[in-house]
């Protein structure tokens, strides 16, 4: 529910005596917002729905959102915003914004997200003293602007959820998988 439908429920359930807490549950909308449509008059209202541009600013990169979103319906509003910043240079948008503008195209162009099942087992309680080890990797740009791809090592205990994390970006060896097994294992007094 937007605009003036949604102020114009706001101010009879304001009428009828109820406080804001009660409005936001019963509108489902943020309490935000009903904390800034509290006091305000119908023609305050009417000015503000003019002055507010968001959605118009973003009205000029709505062939391209929906051309990605068609080619990759599992997109994420933030690989959108991503983009927009990779691609136009003079985008200054904000994420929750865009996440809300997408939401709205995928329901106008009608684009189904797929439902992506995650993939992963329940593993049974470690022992005390064990842990659980994982890594990961990605690529980033340096201050020089060169790709550098890091390793990224996790270990966590079992029981106390005691964490050590390591970063490193020389190429990963058996080694230096051992070297960051000895640096957690000292870390947590092992």
């Amino acid at each position: 529910m937007k605009g003036w439908p949604m102020y114009q429920e706001l101010q009879q359930l304001k009428e009828m005596g109820l406080n804001k807490s009660q409005v936001q549950r019963k509108l489902s909308i943020d309490w935000e917002t009903v904390n800034r449509y509290w006091e305000v008059t119908p023609d305050e209202f009417a000015k503000i729905r003019r002055n507010n541009k968001r959605t118009r600013k973003l009205k000029k990169y709505e062939d391209q959102i929906v051309k990605w979103l068609q080619e990759y319906p599992d997109m994420s509003s933030a690989q959108i915003h991503d983009w927009l910043k990779e691609h136009y240079p003079d985008y200054q948008g904000r994420e929750r914004t865009l996440r809300r503008y997408v939401s709205s195209l995928l329901t106008q162009h009608n684009i189904k997200k797929p439902i992506i099942q995650r993939q992963y087992q329940a593993v049974d309680e470690l022992p005390m003293a064990s842990g659980q080890i994982d890594l990961g990797f990605t690529t980033l740009v340096n201050t020089q602007g060169q790709k550098v791809k890091l390793t990224g090592f996790g270990f966590v205990l079992s029981h106390s959820r005691y964490k050590y994390i390591e970063w490193d970006d020389k190429p990963l060896t058996t080694a230096r998988f051992i070297h960051m097994h000895y640096q957690a294992f000292e870390f947590m007094g092992g």
